[in-house]
């Protein structure tokens, strides 16, 4: 049965369900779903992240890293934690950069180990491959969905990798340098409309009359009495829109409680604003193009805006960790050097290929690209100094 089929029988079935529901099941669904399934990442594919466009958004993040463990007096043992590592290019491109510039910080090699969140068969074998040089073994939904630890590998640098299928798995027992970029925009959401009549409702996805075709709908919807006790949201006027994500609160708070207790930082990295917007955001993409949401079900990217002035009052209801930022993507990797990087990589590359580095440049930082779009923001103990790119001006 395809997810549509599903969808379509379960809500005639039980009434129209949330939007969060629905990309719950698109995401994560083991047999149809589109990241265990589907998902493509890079040119040929339905989206490309910044760590495919070149391997200095790695640099720079390794050398923030290291920089941050450094100024936190932390033993040379680093450990990253990947929250869905994609391809594993990003994690790949930090442990190179870390093996290579990590004994210029520490006086010697630092030792290494990662954890990688992940549930798409398909990644788990290329980023196996990619940081340990072979796949092993395959494997299956019944493993990542039932084993704590699924896999176990040493690969790059000597660095012990290790998998697991979700946050609450992966250990608490050491410091880690959490890693989620273009994570948080794939958690669902919940989208609400104001009425006048009776205040906040949610919009809820239906069946189309007599056809196998969804819609949107507020018929029969209840009213959302936490949002119309929102003191925030009461000067938005009737027909405004707001989304929520009760996921990706506990994620975050999740992350401020293991910082809270064993240390270490989460570097956010995603597309989002840093204000209350009235706007829905939630869309799909196929092939690099934007597409209906409700057609095409499992085989394409489901997405939405990171609202991270929700995550900042998220971190603030943990206690004793603190939020840094959001500043923009552009920002961020200026201050990291990555223009000097440009520069010596251009002077570097044959003629022909000087062009792809000024293109390279301009998709992560310039604001018409990601430069603006994106927003960095990192979470530490508030007993900490301030890290590196953050400071107040």
């Amino acid at each position: 049965m395809s997810l549509l089929s599903h969808f379509c029988r379960r809500i005639r079935l039980t009434g129209p369900i949330s939007v969060a529901e629905l990309m719950q099941d698109v995401i994560s669904d083991p047999k149809h779903g589109y990241y265990p399934q589907a998902a493509r990442i890079g040119h040929k594919g339905d989206f490309i992240t910044a760590p495919e466009i070149t391997p200095l958004f790695g640099e720079m993040i390794a050398a923030w890293s290291l920089l941050y463990w450094q100024r936190s007096k932390h033993p040379p043992q680093l450990h990253f934690t990947e929250l869905g590592p994609g391809k594993g290019t990003l994690m790949r491109d930090i442990i190179d950069t870390v093996g290579i510039i990590g004994p210029a910080f520490f006086g010697k090699p630092p030792k290494l180990s990662a954890s990688l969140v992940e549930i798409s068969e398909q990644f788990i074998a290329e980023q196996e491959q990619l940081l340990c040089g072979s796949v092993r073994d395959h494997i299956t939904p019944e493993q990542i969905f039932s084993d704590a630890n699924y896999l176990s590998r040493a690969g790059l640098h000597k660095t012990r990798f290790k998998w697991y299928s979700m946050l609450d798995h992966v250990p608490n027992d050491k410091p880690s340098v959490y890693v989620l970029n273009e994570f948080l925009d794939a958690l669902n959401v919940h989208q609400y409309v104001k009425t006048e009549l009776i205040g906040w409702v949610e919009i809820m996805v239906d069946v189309a009359e007599g056809k196998d075709e969804l819609r949107y709908t507020t018929y029969k919807t209840g009213r959302s009495t936490a949002l119309d006790q929102d003191e925030e949201l009461a000067e938005l006027p009737v027909g405004a829109h707001v989304e929520r994500s009760p996921q990706t609160d506990r994620i975050v708070q999740t992350l401020g409680n293991r910082i809270r207790e064993t240390g270490g930082t989460a570097l956010i990295i995603d597309y989002g604003e840093d204000a209350i917007s009235s706007e829905l955001t939630f869309r799909a993409f196929k092939d690099h193009q934007q597409v209906n949401p409700l057609e095409d079900i499992g085989l394409c990217d489901l997405t939405a805006d990171v609202n991270f002035r929700q995550l900042k009052k998220s971190v603030s209801e943990v206690g004793g960790v603190v939020a840094h930022g959001p500043i923009t993507q552009s920002s961020f990797l200026t201050q990291m050097g990555i223009g000097e990087r440009f520069r010596q990589l251009y002077s570097q590359v044959p003629e022909e290929k000087q062009d792809s580095v000024i293109h390279s440049h301009n998709f992560l930082c310039s604001p018409e690209e990601m430069g603006d779009r994106f927003k960095v923001m990192c979470i530490t103990r508030d007993d900490e100094p301030v890290p590196f790119c953050f400071e107040p001006s």
